[in-house]
């Protein structure tokens, strides 16, 4: 090969070289390179990301600063919030009584949203108040509380990123509980009537539903419209507005003792529910602002007033199976207490209403009960004589009563038309709050408690004897005998610590039945 030839061979192959690199071999590393570059950006706003979530994490760690509490004073309560979470620590309701405290029991307090982040107070009106908190760098938390005298209120929190990276924000909570507090008179009951419950609106049905929310039960399938804590007298519910929800998450922890026997068999653990309220993990873009509005309800369980309110609040008061006739009898009472201003005077005039109503039913009873103590000797020498012949003692009872006219079913008939109405009543004055502190006559000062002398029990178990008294028939089963002859204590020592307004509606309603009953036995023996 000579010069020439060698000359032009490596300029040939240097010229293939240079333009597989330039055309193959650089359009590639270029390629590799971008896609490197591309991952490697990537990565780094991940860890970027990871960073500022890890340091949210590592802001959100118990405080070393010690609790600190702020009073706002209402008209209708003295709200107390912690520093730990800008929750309500106390709420010392204003009753009619006295003031009562219905979140004695230790807990982040209700409402409290990240209850290891430090909130400090920034404003304040003569009802509402506004909390700050920083939860990690650029990222904020704020809360302001504004309270109205019906009860219903307004909370709005913001979160707001004023980094120039984006924050994810984990899953947080609103708490409520442990436990919510009642009234004096209400407290030996209190465990079993606190509840965590939910309303929701089911498919097919006109008026939302209740719904309680127990330990580990399974999550709500359809949307709620409120959740919280309750107990007979008194709700606490978060109602969010525009956001929706995450999980229901309940505990029974202890919160207290009771003593069981006036102590004589020792201390009883009280449990009462803790309900927390999950909001989804979320990611504020740099800059952005996110507001969770949310209406709330703390204070009593009023008929009248929930009325006036939306969000179907009514829903958490028990009227029982017979609720349509517990909420007529209801409605006919404050009737009765808007025209004499008393509801003793009311609970009476509605109990004669109910006997008018009822008079029919009541001497059919007694006349029944009359005729069967009539014939009673007769009924006595029928089963001596077919003693051990059932289908001939069947035959001469039957004939019997179409001898004397008897029905023995008609003195059961007004009895089961009367337990309806009877139960309703029971649900409507039980729960009844316009009877809290409702005053009667002299001792009687509150128709929603018990009898502080026992003297409304006591009458009404001395009427029920008189009722009882001779009206055994003779020959009646020993046993059932007994049944009839103790039934009046029974009844005293079951109704000692009802409701007052309840026994005022027995102890009117034995009377009327008494002299009811002295009416018909009197016109009988004079007809015979």
């Amino acid at each position: 090969m000579n010069n020439r030839q060698f000359l032009i061979t490596t300029m040939f192959f240097l010229l293939v070289i240079t333009g597989y690199n330039q055309f193959v071999t650089l359009p590639k590393a270029r390629e590799a390179q971008r896609i490197a570059e591309e991952q490697l950006r990537k990565e780094v706003a991940l860890r970027a990301s990871q960073n500022v979530a890890t340091g949210i994490q590592k802001e959100i760690t118990p405080s070393v600063k010690p609790e600190e509490l702020f009073t706002l004073n209402l008209p209708q309560a003295d709200v107390t919030f912690s520093s730990k979470g800008a929750g309500i620590k106390t709420y010392e309701f204003k009753d009619v009584l006295g003031p009562v405290d219905l979140t004695p029991y230790p807990g982040d307090g209700f409402f409290a949203t990240l209850p290891q982040v430090d909130f400090t107070e920034v404003s304040r009106t003569h009802q509402s108040i506004a909390f700050e908190a920083t939860l990690a760098a650029g990222l904020t938390m704020s809360k302001t509380y504004e309270f109205a005298d019906n009860h219903l209120n307004h909370l709005r929190i913001t979160l707001k990123n004023s980094s120039s990276q984006n924050i994810q924000l984990p899953i947080w909570n609103f708490n409520f509980g442990p436990g919510i507090s009642t009234v004096k008179s209400e407290i030996k009951d209190n465990e079993r009537e606190s509840k965590a419950v939910y309303l929701v609106q089911e498919e097919g049905k006109k008026n939302p539903s209740l719904k309680v929310m127990n330990k580990n039960e399974k999550q709500p399938e359809l949307t709620w419209m409120w959740a919280g804590l309750e107990n007979r007298y008194f709700l606490s519910v978060l109602i969010p507005q525009g956001w929706k929800p995450g999980k229901l998450n309940v505990e029974k922890p202890v919160i207290t003792t009771q003593k069981r026997l006036w102590g004589l068999l020792g201390d009883a653990e009280v449990k009462g529910p803790q309900l927390q309220i999950e909001v989804p993990a979320t990611t504020l873009e740099a800059g952005q602002k996110i507001v969770y509005d949310s209406d709330f309800y703390f204070g009593p369980k009023d008929y009248n007033e929930f009325l006036q309110l939306p969000y179907h609040l009514d829903r958490s008061i028990a009227f029982g199976f017979f609720g349509a006739l517990g909420k007529i009898a209801r409605n006919v009472l404050e009737t009765f207490y808007g025209w004499t201003g008393n509801y003793g005077v009311a609970i009476i005039m509605l109990t004669i209403c109910l006997q008018i109503l009822l008079f029919k039913f009541t001497v059919m009873q007694f006349k029944s009960a009359a005729q069967m103590k009539k014939i009673q000797p007769e009924m006595k020498r029928i089963q001596e004589k077919y003693k051990g012949n059932q289908q001939e003692l069947n035959r001469a009872t039957l004939a019997l009563y179409q001898k004397h006219k008897v029905n023995p079913l008609a003195g059961c008939l007004p009895l089961l038309i009367q337990l309806p109405i009877f139960l309703a009543l029971f649900n409507a004055l039980r729960t009844s709050w316009s009877l809290h502190g409702a005053k009667f006559v002299l001792w009687i000062t509150d128709l929603s408690s018990k009898d502080p002398y026992y003297i409304l029990p006591i009458l009404m178990g001395g009427v029920m004897f008189l009722q009882q008294r001779g009206n055994i028939p003779a020959g009646t089963d020993p046993a059932q005998a007994a049944m009839f002859k103790y039934m009046p204590l029974i009844f005293t020592l079951l109704f000692m610590n009802f409701p007052s307004g309840l026994v005022l509606y027995w102890l009117t309603n034995s009377l009327l039945t008494f002299g009811i009953q002295t009416l018909i036995n009197k016109k009988m023996a004079k007809a015979n």
